[in-house]
């Protein structure tokens, strides 16, 4: 009988170690499939972070490079605009008309010392860049150059006279006549009008920037 005790509890004793070895055995399974869990969890946190750094840091270059096209384009637009309104107030200006004036005292008196001594080159450093050359009662001249206004002066004050004896302190009802004559375009109040003894009459008249832009000559 006693034997057959031992025999049983052998029996019973073996199943119990089986089942603690196997419980140990399972335990570090468990421990194992958690650290691999765990560090299955970290990689994908750590990738996923990675990616949302990436992702982030993209954008902002991206975003970056936008606003600095945006401020390129901005500038470039501007910089346009500031063109056109320049030209627009260049192409303004040009069309606004202006008021004619008398050049200096100074200016005047070189005009009549050049008719006087007959020293016509000197008046081409008064003209404008074209001038108006006409002579009364015929077809010439038209806008001419200033050299080629000078010799038209040259020839008329020339004609028949030899001492160029030309008077540019006229009376008040001479020029008066003149103004309200047939004529009288040509003799704006500050034109230059000189008479000759041979009863010759130069007119100049001038443009915005006080220059000769107009010669009238006439054997009245």
């Amino acid at each position: 009988m006693c034997g057959n005790k031992g025999a049983i509890m052998d029996e019973q004793t073996t199943p119990t170690v089986n089942q603690e070895a196997n419980q140990k055995q399972n335990s570090k399974k468990s421990k194992m499939k958690v650290v691999i869990y765990t560090l299955i969890t970290l990689l994908v946190a750590a990738g996923v972070g990675g990616a949302v750094y990436w992702w982030r840091d993209s954008v902002a270059t991206s975003f970056q490079k936008e606003q600095a096209s945006d401020i390129s384009s901005q500038k470039a637009t501007i910089a346009d605009l500031k063109k056109k309104l320049a030209d627009a107030k260049a192409a303004a200006d040009s069309t606004e008309p202006c008021t004619d004036v008398a050049p200096k005292t100074a200016t005047i008196d070189s005009i009549k010392a050049s008719i006087t001594s007959g020293n016509t080159s000197a008046l081409a450093g008064y003209m404008a860049s074209t001038v108006n050359v006409i002579l009364a009662a015929t077809e010439a001249y038209g806008p001419q150059t200033p050299t080629q206004a000078v010799d038209d002066i040259s020839s008329f004050i020339s004609t028949d006279n030899t001492s160029w004896d030309y008077n540019f302190a006229l009376s008040a009802a001479t020029l008066s006549g003149y103004q309200n004559g047939d004529y009288k375009q040509y003799f704006p109040a500050i034109a230059l009008v000189g008479k000759a003894s041979n009863n010759q009459v130069i007119s100049f008249s001038f443009d915005c920037d006080g220059k000769i832009d107009t010669v009238f000559m006439l054997k009245d």
